[in-house]
């Protein structure tokens, strides 16, 4: 026998909506009566929040296949004034501390839910959504973009890597083979807590690459914005077009995340920033092959192992 969930109407809240979504999905008698196309829609919107708390209706409803239509249907038929309402629940969310468990929990309640055949094994999820991600990412990230931030690469005088948590891994990732290619690039790790005053050396001529996902850390966002104030340029590197660092930024790169995980994937950051390299070398030409043997021979001279 089915359990019946406990759901109110109209929702007041995420946890209310993913409660929703589930007494659908189970054709339980007091659910919302959603037609299959709304069902999936919710349940898409519920997969990725970040999205559906920051894009426009138009932009949203692209996103998801659907017209902008659907998404003021859904909202009706969940008993919400229109899409604005809708819309509130996932911002509301968007600004609590909760992100990551709120993310699984609610991830893990919609795959049960759902029939399994429909929805496929978890593991081919991951792999057919990371590959969106990349497909995504590689259709919105613009040639003109791409050189300018490789130009910008080649000509900076200095260049920070900012990355905290979860991003740190980029950052140490571009950083350490920025320093193949070219001199005067450091890392922003946080030791000793001098981000700030780290961001005080820089100034005109100067580059800072942020790398920061939602939720953003503020560390991030300060060193880049006290960097800026002393004159430096920002490249941010993203997953979300109107984040802080790219409201901030000279020129923002957006690696899509969205997908049934936990956490934010990141493959298609790293592709992006292994992008960022080639071209790079690539436009580099003979100079980056010469400042790559120097970094290998003082390599083989410490024995690095």
């Amino acid at each position: 026998m089915t359990a019946t969930t406990a759901f109110e109407m109209p929702p007041s809240s995420i946890a209310a909506l993913q409660a929703l979504a589930i007494a659908a999905r189970r054709c339980e008698a007091q659910a919302p009566k959603l037609t299959p196309g709304a069902l999936k829609l919710l349940e898409q919107l519920l997969g990725a929040p970040e999205p559906a708390a920051s894009l426009s209706i138009s932009a949203l409803a692209e996103r998801n296949g659907v017209n902008a239509s659907s998404l003021t249907r859904l909202a009706h038929a969940l008993e919400l004034g229109g899409f604005k309402a809708l819309q509130a629940l996932f911002r509301a969310d968007a600004a609590s501390g909760a992100f990551y468990s709120t993310r699984a929990e609610r991830l893990l309640d919609l795959s049960h839910s759902a029939a399994s055949e429909a929805r496929g094994p978890q593991q081919q999820q991951l792999w057919d959504e990371e590959s969106i991600n990349l497909a995504r990412t590689r259709e919105h990230l613009s040639e003109k973009n791409l050189a300018r931030a490789v130009q910008a690469l080649i000509e900076a005088r200095r260049i920070h890597v900012v990355g905290q948590r979860a991003c740190f891994a980029g950052a140490h990732y571009l950083a350490y083979y920025l320093g193949y290619l070219r001199s005067d690039v450091r890392l922003v790790d946080s030791l000793g807590g001098t981000n700030l005053e780290l961001a005080r050396e820089l100034g005109e001529g100067d580059l800072v690459v942020g790398i920061a996902y939602r939720p953003e850390t503020r560390v991030s966002v300060d060193c880049c914005q006290q960097a800026q104030e002393q004159g430096a340029r920002l490249l941010a590197l993203t997953n979300h077009p109107a984040s802080r660092l790219a409201e901030m930024a000279w020129l923002t790169l957006v690696a899509q995340a969205q997908g049934p995980f936990f956490f934010n994937p990141m493959g298609s950051l790293f592709v992006t920033l292994e992008t960022l390299l080639a071209c790079m070398a690539h436009e580099m030409g003979a100079d980056a092959v010469a400042s790559i043997r120097r970094r290998e021979a003082m390599i083989a001279r410490w024995q690095v192992e």
